[in-house]
């Protein structure tokens, strides 16, 4: 089992904010360390940033939609890095770019393929990719968006032992490859804000069609959000709906979807651990201050992976149940740091740090 320890300082390193009547006036930036330890990649130490932009709309709306870029640099003693910049930004007629750049030579884990892989079997190999990935949206008026998803991924993958597991099932995409999906993209939102919504909805979707590089395969994403205050705006329930299907015969399986991580049924002991060509998950969240800067979260879920839609049987079902704390890192800008444990089926348990919530 990979165990991860977070240890970080809770007040930012450096921390510039300007308080102002309006959460989206003025810029605010915040820039704090991250230390890190993985068995497979020793001591990690890196820094970790939140720039949320000063609001430049020319469009009259109620909703608060935050601009904010997100750096995150990470280097490990056994020479690894990752380097990812997160972008969501909007253009004062009320256009959207939602994009991530991200390089990575990094350690990851192969589990096989399937819903039944155990946690205690893997091999360790070496992913190395750079990646441009994201939409660039219009908006048709205040709630409704069309426009075009992108994703761009070089990929080598090192480290591979002789007669492992990828060696023997040679999964498509064991050697590497580049890709190139485009294709449309959607999104419908009535959150009445960005960074820490309490009320509204969120529903997104993309399809991607990988028709250039090494591979051709499609993916469509479904991502559904419903946002609740209840007594007050202290008291906030989030709940998520997402899927992930993917069509054609030779999707690699670095891009096939996977349960797990950050931000999805926080508590696999591995985000590698489940994956196969089809997913579907669902999770709550109860979210609320207790003092000062100080927060609390309470979580749960449920989903799986399958290789065909039809395959997907409830008694397989992965659940995880978990809490968190939150630091309120800028506070007129409602923007928090995260910090929660989660437990999944079978004993599995995981750790995660984080900016911002996890949907």
């Amino acid at each position: 089992m990979r165990i991860i320890c977070w240890l970080l300082l809770l007040i930012p390193f450096i921390g510039i904010t300007q308080e102002q009547d309006s959460t989206v006036n003025e810029s605010s930036v915040a820039i704090f360390p991250a230390i890190s330890f993985a068995p497979e990649t020793s001591l990690q130490i890196g820094a970790v940033g939140i720039w949320a932009l000063k609001n430049n709309s020319l469009v009259p709306t109620e909703f608060l939609r935050q601009s904010t870029i997100t750096p995150y640099v990470v280097y490990t003693l056994n020479r690894q890095s990752i380097a990812v910049v997160n972008l969501d930004y909007y253009f004062p007629k009320g256009q959207n770019i939602d994009a991530g750049v991200r390089f990575f030579g990094f350690p990851d884990a192969y589990f096989g393929l399937g819903n039944d892989t155990d946690p205690e079997i893997s091999e360790q190999y070496t992913n190395r990719f750079f990646q441009i990935e994201g939409t660039f949206l219009h908006p048709i008026d205040e709630k409704l968006f069309l426009g075009a998803a992108f994703d761009a991924h070089f990929t080598s993958i090192k480290g591979i032992e002789a007669e492992g597991l990828l060696e023997r099932d040679s999964p498509v995409g064991v050697d590497g490859g580049n890709l190139l999906g485009i294709g449309p993209a959607m999104r419908y939102d009535t959150r009445n804000y960005t960074l820490y919504p309490t009320k509204g909805i969120f529903v997104s979707s993309r399809l991607l069609v990988n028709k250039i590089g090494d591979f051709d395969f499609s993916t469509l994403i479904f991502d559904a959000r419903k946002y609740i205050t209840i007594f007050n705006e202290d008291n906030v329930l989030a709940f998520q709906i997402r899927t992930q299907f993917t069509g054609g015969t030779s999707a690699p399986f670095f891009k096939l979807p996977q349960l797990g991580g950050d931000a999805r049924l926080r508590g696999i002991t591995n985000a590698s651990l489940y994956r196969e060509s089809q997913m579907m998950y669902s999770q709550f969240e109860y979210r609320r201050p207790l003092f000062w800067r100080l927060g609390i979260t309470v979580f749960g879920g449920i989903g799986d992976v399958a290789e065909e839609v039809t395959d997907f049987n409830l008694q397989e079902l992965k659940y995880i149940a978990g809490m968190g704390g939150r630091f309120l890192i800028i506070p007129e800008k409602k923007l928090n740091l995260r910090l929660d444990l989660g437990v999944a089926r079978g004993g599995q348990y995981a750790i995660y740090f984080g900016v911002s919530e996890a949907f």
